[in-house]
């Protein structure tokens, strides 16, 4: 970069006052020479001395304000030459020749020597990019994220962290030890590999306490309304399921039915997109089949299918229709191989029956020894969910059928199951949302910034319910003495999001039982409903 010499400025605002001063000069030194000889006339000279000291003060403020105006070009030269190195650097110029030179002490290669990039080698730290290498930018919003300029290459980072705290009542318990528990910690990595392909990797520890694969597939993205998804993923039945994360929930698990029935995670191939200007979710794919543990032993595979339709989505017309969902979801399978049943709990989801997922959750139903799936499976659902304002409405009708067996046991006899449950919350601060996903407080809660706001707060209430029929007790699947096979459950309670990141959960929970309920197996003591109070804390970002 060259150094500028004058500020265009200066020679246009200059020029008008240099050739006044000129023409003022010219005339004093002919009023001087033609009257040099005689003394002057006194109110001459006055105005002679006024006009000169009016020049000079002239000459005092430009020259002052030329002063001014270098130093000015002065600094604005310094900072684009400083913008100019940064950006030398960020696109990968070196600053400097990595090479000794004659001004370095012995030993040091330039001012980048022994200093490593990303890739751990010395010396080149601000080189340009090796062929193929691709410039990274860094961004912060609800998680971490490197990305390419074009962004045709992205990773971003997230971690989902929730503990518990659980107060059952009554406490001395069999099923529902009052404590602390961490239902989930996840960490996400997920992104593209250029636009057509986009990726996602997590991984989970659970009250279990095994850090276990949770996601990880690939997925062919042509086209928001066409794509092809494999690997391991959340399979599409139950909007509980399939439409949003349990970091947006609006109570802190699930309701009975999905809670105790959702296919959850699976590993298979599925088509999906988002259709018609938005209006259509769809996902149609085939899946493993899998339903408890950690390691799938199903051989045969399971058909799922998913729909929701916002038919009011661009709506003129309706506009506080616009985020209506209506629709609807089934699976079709077969379980092949013997598959240990997990016993029906209120507030916990568990891949394994283990003693922390029975401390965390009462237990309303637990199968007998030696009782197994395996047959045929069918399950079916209805879904309706509103989103206007404050408010969140979800509904869901669900229902199926599914075969079980045990030793001695002739046949394999067909379980029907059905369950309902409705859920409504409302921001009382004022926040208004489209779908459940990422809330920013309007007024959020940040002390040490300056900020006193109440966050956001969204009181809500659920009911939900389950069935299943008396044959379970009839051909010694699960004994009726002990369970029951119909309960009805209320969670009434308020979210708090301080921020954006941190969310509070508080509720009561009641579930009441069909028949009473083994409570304290070592007392002998049965009981027709539970009640659990609530807290948990949860960060994601």
């Amino acid at each position: 970069m060259r150094r500028p010499t004058a500020h265009p400025l200066v020679g246009r605002s200059l020029g008008p006052w240099l050739a006044a001063l000129a023409a003022c000069a010219s005339s004093c030194g002919l009023a001087r020479a033609q009257t040099s000889g005689a003394p002057p006339d006194p109110p001459g000279a006055i105005a002679l001395e006024e006009r000169l000291r009016r020049v000079e003060e002239v000459n005092a403020r430009l020259l002052e304000r030329l002063d001014r105006d270098r130093h000015e070009s002065d600094r604005r030269y310094r900072e684009l030459e400083q913008r100019y190195l940064e950006l030398k650097q960020h696109v990968g110029e070196p600053r400097r020749d990595a090479r000794p030179t004659p001004e370095d002490p012995p030993g040091q290669a330039g001012e980048d020597a022994g200093r490593t990039s990303h890739l751990g080698r010395p010396g080149e730290l601000g080189r340009a990019p090796a062929s193929g290498a691709v410039p990274l930018e860094t961004r912060l919003a609800d998680g971490f994220q490197l990305a390419s300029q074009d962004d045709e290459f992205d990773l971003r980072f997230h971690v989902l962290d929730q503990t518990d705290f659980k107060l059952f009542t009554p406490n001395d318990r069999t099923f529902g030890k009052s404590g602390l528990y961490i239902p989930r910690v996840r960490v996400y990595l997920e992104g593209r590999l250029t636009r057509f392909w986009d990726y996602e990797v997590s991984l989970q520890r659970s009250l279990e306490g095994t850090w276990d694969l949770l996601d990880g597939n690939l997925n062919f993205h042509p086209s928001d309304a066409f794509q092809i998804r494999f690997g391991r993923q959340l399979v599409p039945y139950s909007y509980a399921w399939f439409d949003h994360l349990e970091q947006y929930f609006i109570a802190p698990e699930r309701a009975l039915f999905p809670l105790n029935f959702g296919l959850s995670r699976q590993a298979g191939l599925m088509a999906w997109g988002k259709a018609r200007e938005g209006r259509l979710d769809w996902a149609l794919g085939g899946f493993n089949g899998h339903l408890t543990g950690l390691a799938d032993n199903n051989p045969n595979q399971e058909a799922v299918g998913y729909l929701n339709f916002r038919p009011f989505l661009h709506s003129e017309r309706f506009p506080a229709l616009r985020q209506l969902n209506l629709g609807a979801s089934g699976a079709i399978g077969e379980v092949a191989r013997n598959q240990a049943p997990l016993p029906m709990r209120t507030s916990v989801q568990a891949a394994e029956n283990d003693e922390a997922a029975n401390d965390a959750s009462a237990v309303f139903l637990d199968f007998n020894k030696g009782a197994f799936y395996q047959g045929e499976r069918l399950f079916g659902a209805v879904h309706l969910a509103y989103y206007h304002g404050g408010l969140s409405l979800e509904s869901e009708w669900n229902f199926g059928r599914f075969q079980m067996t045990r030793p001695g046991l002739a046949n394999k006899p067909g379980i029907p199951v059905q369950g309902f449950h409705t859920t409504l919350g409302y921001f009382v601060t004022g926040e208004q949302i489209e779908r459940r996903t990422t809330v920013v407080p309007l007024r959020p809660f940040r002390p040490l910034a300056g900020r006193w706001g109440p966050g956001a707060i969204e009181p809500f209430v659920r009911y939900s319910q389950l069935n299943l029929g008396d044959i379970i007790f009839k051909d010694d699947l699960a004994d009726g003495r002990l369970w029951t096979n119909d309960v009805s459950m209320v969670d009434l309670g308020v979210n708090w999001y301080p921020n954006r990141w941190i969310k509070f959960y508080v509720e009561w929970q009641h579930a009441a039982y069909g028949s009473p309920v083994l409570v304290n197996e070592a007392k002998g003591v049965f009981s027709r409903s539970s009640d659990l109070f609530w807290v948990r804390g949860q960060v994601y970002f």
